[in-house]
């Protein structure tokens, strides 16, 4: 009986400890400073009992962040997605980015060179999803009307379009709680800038 409620007791602590071991994540909108630009630019954060990990203010490496499980990203993207009709300045220019060394970036001529904090957003939840294929789908942080030929950057009611598109996927990603390698988002009238359709086909895993 001592054995059998020892045992039990050891399982309660190494259970206990395991819960306080675990990560909390979340999202901070900070205020920034780069050069003669002043603006904000939204951190991921991950704390737990023995570190604290945060994502650099001027760039969209994301290397931490990228490595979580599918699990841990639809956890960041639905705070993520709270920013929506954010329309604080990014301390960020639009400005082309390369992660991968690939020659696949591209834009068309824009008439922004700043965005909103609700696209810088956006564009995490791609560099989260799709980090090997950014230069492909979105390596402008920048979103075009294929119609009028123009960037859309500054017109809240179609990024509030681009923002339903994003929220009905994480819904369907969210129930299968798997992130598939299919890049949805440049297949109507509005799209990343330069952005090309997905390699990946919707039934592909």
């Amino acid at each position: 009986m001592k054995r059998y409620l020892l045992a039990l007791s050891l399982f309660i602590w190494k259970h206990e400890y395991s819960i306080g071991q675990q990560s909390r994540f979340s999202v901070e909108k900070r205020k920034c400073f780069l050069r003669s630009n002043t603006g904000y630019k939204l951190i991921l954060h991950c704390d737990n009992l023995s570190k604290h990990v945060e994502s650099f203010p001027y760039d969209y490496d994301l290397s931490y962040f990228i490595k979580q499980s599918d699990s841990i990203k639809l956890l960041i993207i639905a705070e993520l997605l709270k920013y929506e009709k954010d329309t604080d300045i990014c301390v960020l220019g639009i400005s082309p980015h390369y992660f991968n060394g690939i020659e696949g970036c591209r834009s068309p001529d824009l008439t922004s060179d700043r965005f909103d904090i609700q696209i810088d957003a956006l564009y995490i939840i791609n560099r989260l999803c799709w980090p090997k294929l950014m230069e492909l789908y979105s390596c402008v942080t920048a979103l075009y009307d294929t119609v009028n030929k123009s960037d859309i950057n500054k017109d809240i009611d179609k990024i509030d379009l681009v923002f339903d598109e994003y929220r009905s996927w994480y819904k369907g990603v969210k129930d299968k709680g798997r992130i598939p390698r299919y890049f949805p988002f440049n297949n109507g009238r509005y799209i990343w800038a330069g952005g090309r359709k997905s390699i990946a086909t919707k039934d592909e895993r």
